[in-house]
């Protein structure tokens, strides 16, 4: 909360005295005020003066201002700035209950109404979530270098829309730091985001954009739900060897977890690779494919057997996009680019905040102050 500052000496003039335009000098801010006792609200009157010096020059006070996001055709481009109606706190806890709390523009604004006494306009709310959003772009920018630089990432995808048009949410996730980038499904959005030259491992599914790197471990709960699905069908030979390939497959994890000898090992992936054999080409079309999808993408599949280090799932990569996969399914997307980076960045410091064990809500309200002084932006909290 900033305290309303008092004229500067016997030389210290309101602007607005000076001819000025008053709303210029002048504006409230409207902030969460938290303490021992709970949440309250406030309102600061923020005046800025001009000083004259005795030699004639002034020194004019100010609002800061960030940087900015321009979209053709828009009436008002977004602009950071101090000189808004809305506090970085009060912001950011809009921003959290649209993006984390999943909440509708109407539950926000009602949400305010109901327990703190505001009545804040749409317009306002929307402005809130797009700053927070702004404001963590160069910070997930920054963390690319981080997770291109790992030793181990895990990698998933899944549909989104903007205004009504597939495209599609991306994760990296490694031990640190997480990454969301919406864009298309090619080939060219993995490289744009692990880069060119990414020499770590990667744990992903079973997608054809992932196949051109060559250490990457093929996550196994993916290949356990289709064996699931082939062992509760109707047909008897695809039922067996969905329940053979469940039965190999867990105690393939099981055994590299506990540290199983390498001829334990060895007699596991001899039968894995021996049921796949007998059924790649049987009559069941699933069958047929599950057994040709796993001997086709063979040394991805075992990798963790040679690597103990390697994780056998992707789980870490499908726990990070399971909240968006939520929010898809109610507010259908996002409606412009600008939307999709804010959100996709807001992601990115939420995830990141919570793998390093820190408060998130608390980091984006001073990345936001900052944001909108144009000062420079609070590193992220180091790991616990």
């Amino acid at each position: 909360m900033f305290p309303c500052l008092p004229p500067i000496g016997a030389l210290a003039s309101d602007v607005s005295q000076r001819g000025r335009d008053p709303s210029s000098a002048v504006h409230h801010v409207i902030e969460l005020d938290s303490g021992n006792g709970g949440i309250g609200v406030t309102c600061v009157l923020h005046r800025y003066h001009a000083v004259r010096c005795c030699c004639g020059d002034e020194t004019v006070a100010a609002p800061g201002q960030g940087r900015g996001s321009e979209i053709e055709g828009r009436c008002r481009n977004l602009i950071l700035t101090e000189r808004c109606l809305v506090g970085p706190a009060l912001a950011t806890f809009i921003a959290a209950l649209s993006v984390r709390h999943r909440q509708s523009r109407e539950m926000v604004q009602e949400f305010l109404h109901d327990w703190l006494g505001l009545d804040l306009a749409k317009g306002t709310i929307c402005r809130c979530i797009r700053e927070v959003g702004l404001a963590c772009e160069p910070v997930a920018e920054a963390l690319l270098v981080e997770i291109r630089a790992a030793d181990i990432l895990h990698l998933d995808e899944t549909p989104w829309y903007q205004k009504g048009h597939l495209r599609w949410l991306w994760v990296a996730v490694c031990a640190t730091a997480a990454v969301f980038h919406i864009g298309s499904r090619e080939k060219t959005e993995v490289a744009a985001l692990i880069g060119e030259s990414f020499l770590g491992w990667l744990v992903t599914d079973g997608y054809g954009a992932y196949r051109s790197h060559t250490q990457r471990q093929r996550c196994l709960a993916h290949l356990i739900r289709k064996a699931v699905a082939l062992q509760e069908g109707i047909y008897f030979e695809a039922s067996r060897f969905g329940d053979w390939l469940c039965r190999e497959l867990r105690a393939l994890i099981c055994g590299v977890a506990e540290d199983a000898d390498a001829r334990t090992l060895g007699l596991i992936v001899a039968r894995l690779k021996r049921a796949c054999l007998l059924n790649q080409d049987a009559d069941i079309d699933k069958a047929r494919a599950l057994a040709r999808e796993i001997l086709n993408d063979w040394d991805a599949v075992i990798a963790f057997v040679r690597n103990p280090h390697l994780p056998p799932t992707n789980n870490d990569a499908e726990r990070a996009l399971r909240h968006a996969v939520i929010s898809r399914r109610i507010s259908h997307g996002t409606r412009t680019d600008e939307g999709s980076r804010g959100y996709a960045a807001a992601l990115s410091v939420i995830e990141t905040c919570r793998k390093r064990k820190a408060k998130p809500w608390d980091f984006i309200t001073r990345l936001l102050a900052a944001a909108r002084r144009g000062a420079e932006l609070p590193a992220l909290p180091a790991c616990a």
